[in-house]
């Protein structure tokens, strides 16, 4: 190999790494400004919870079964959210009611309908707050 032939490898490589690490800081600083975002809605919305899906256990045609847990106390729960696929690891701010579950004779399942979900944001994105300076 030539010494050009190795200069413009190693700049192919330098131009490479410089793009993945400028796409990788703005994918983080979109899922931190989701994570704010949910933060100030949790403050404004009266009445709404933080949860996060643990587990999405039943895709069906009209929703979810998933157990979700409570951020502000980590209690779990079962949940079905009415026409809506949620995704797992997911924080959503919701309101709710809690009610029998039928489909496995749970006294308190959470349902929430799609207009209860006031905003989410994705797993990953309470992470990516914690990166980044505010």
């Amino acid at each position: 190999m030539t010494s050009t032939t190795t200069l413009l490898i190693a700049g192919a490589l330098i131009v490479i790494i410089a793009v993945r690490v400028r796409s990788r800081r703005k994918r983080t600083a979109q899922l931190a400004a989701q994570w704010h975002h949910l933060q100030q809605q949790r403050a404004h919305t009266v009445g709404a919870h933080l949860v996060q899906v643990v587990q999405v256990y039943q895709r069906a045609r009209r929703g979810s079964k998933a157990v979700i847990s409570w951020c502000d106390t980590g209690l779990r729960q079962d949940a079905w959210f009415w026409n809506w696929h949620v995704p797992p690891g997911a924080y959503l701010l919701v309101s709710g009611q809690s009610g029998y579950g039928p489909h496995n004779r749970n006294p308190s399942v959470l349902y929430v309908h799609r207009h209860q979900v006031h905003t989410w944001a994705p797993a990953q994105a309470a992470r990516a707050a914690q990166r980044l300076p505010r």
